[in-house]
């Protein structure tokens, strides 16, 4: 279910990488992050317990059947401890719900309460960092995706992302957590995780499980004066990291199972890059190599971005040894509350788009964009939508989505900068 926020943000990124509605500005006009921004965030510092919240309420007749309203809790806590180190766990925690009678967790006939509520705990990682290092346990980056830093629509990069970590969310998870350790000393970083594997999880058309520590992923970058260079390597496994329940229905466990629809069969690629990044006459340059050693294919990315007043244009290339190569050129322009980013990209990813936002400076903001995919007129998806700030961390979103007749990804994240749901969505969200 989509929860519309409220963001003063502009937009600035383009390779129709659908971004969170806070739409963190990308350093590359493209949506990729320069070889120097790679890395994750650190956990925030001791803060004792910290916890947020979200709500939303409104009305949508195509995605949500009329009236919708869910919350949720982002739940912080972080506690110094001795030599310098900072621990502490992160959770958030969505509430969705139904449109019966009563509760599944009260008594039949009980007190009115909603029958179907969904409570998803997700993004969950302990951590404990300090010093120049941390350690990080649960849905959390791996090694390689911390560190890596390519070039746009590069084919053979597809290193395990944070996405495919058990989340607690309804689909698209195969492995049950990570462990990651993060050192920086001088001027190198690196970053090593394993896959955390539950031991019951009976392997596909084998006798054996796996059951620990598996899936070896490193990331090492390092900077010399205005260079970047780093590399990442993802060890492969060939056995599914998946439950095996052949009893359950399609999508429907939580869990991708082997052959169940198009979807991954839970094994991994050994994957390695390579890559290297400046800046040169205000240009930012990168460079980057990736290889599959399990089918042998590689891809060779270049990627330029110039920025010139308020306007920054992006052009890449990936050589491709299967298949077509890939390339693209976007443009964004920001500058007195406008903000507007184009591209075009051609190759295995054909898609161009427009997208743009207008803010009044007085708490009314507008949003409108049309992207394409495929080469396909019907193949689109269009949006305009206003947000006003009502003060108080709450707005008030009005939005239309219209999608086309070959569309096929989710009906709740029509548009990429800005995402809204199909058909006419009215509604008020709230931050605590």
């Amino acid at each position: 279910m989509k929860r519309i926020l409220l963001t003063s943000t502009a937009l600035v990124a383009f390779a129709g990488a659908a971004m969170a509605q806070d739409m963190l500005p990308a350093p590359m006009a493209d949506g990729t992050p320069n070889a120097s921004a790679a890395g994750t965030d650190p956990m925030p510092a001791s803060t004792g317990v910290q916890i947020g919240a979200d709500g939303s309420f409104g009305y949508n007749e195509e995605v949500e059947g009329g009236f919708y309203f869910e919350g949720g809790l982002m739940v912080t806590t972080s506690a110094g401890m001795n030599m310098g180190l900072n621990a502490g766990i992160e959770l958030d925690i969505d509430i969705s719900f139904g449109d019966a009678e009563r509760s599944q967790f009260s008594s039949p006939g009980g007190s009115g309460a909603f029958d179907d509520i969904v409570i998803d705990g997700s993004d969950f990682v302990i951590f404990v960092e300090g010093q120049g290092a941390g350690l990080y346990v649960g849905d959390t980056e791996t090694g390689a995706e911390t560190r890596w830093a390519g070039t746009t629509n590069m084919e053979t990069d597809g290193f395990l992302e944070v996405g495919d970590v058990d989340d607690g969310q309804e689909n698209g998870d195969f492995i049950d957590g990570v462990i990651r350790g993060d050192l920086e000393y001088a001027n190198f970083a690196a970053s090593l995780s394993f896959l955390l594997v539950d031991g019951e999880n009976d392997l596909i058309d084998t006798g054996t499980e796996l059951d620990g520590l598996d899936g070896l992923s490193l990331g090492v970058e390092g900077t010399f004066g205005n260079f970047v260079v780093g590399m990442a390597y993802q060890e492969g496994i060939d056995e599914g990291l998946v439950d095996f329940n052949p009893g359950s229905d399609e999508n429907d466990d939580g869990i991708i199972e082997a052959g169940e629809g198009d979807q991954n069969d839970g094994t991994v690629d050994e994957l390695v890059g390579l890559y290297a990044g400046t800046t040169f006459s205000g240009a930012d340059v990168k460079i980057a190599y990736s290889r599959n050693l399990d089918t042998d294919e590689d891809s060779t990315g270049l990627q330029v971005g110039y920025p010139f007043g308020p306007v920054t244009a992006t052009a890449f290339y990936s050589f491709e040894s299967e298949g077509d190569d890939n390339y693209g050129v976007g443009v964004a322009y920001e500058a007195n509350g406008i903000a507007v980013a184009a591209y075009y990209h051609d190759g295995q990813d054909e898609e161009l788009g427009i997208e743009g936002s207008y803010d009044l400076m007085n708490g009314l903001q507008f949003f409108a964009g049309y992207v394409e995919g495929n080469d396909d007129l019907d193949d689109y998806e269009a949006y305009v939508a206003a947000a006003y700030d009502l003060g108080g961390g709450a707005a008030l979103v009005a939005s239309y989505g219209d999608v086309g007749d070959d569309y096929s990804d989710d009906l709740d994240e029509v548009g990429n900068a800005y995402e809204v749901n199909d058909g006419v969505t009215v509604g008020v969200s709230f931050e605590f």
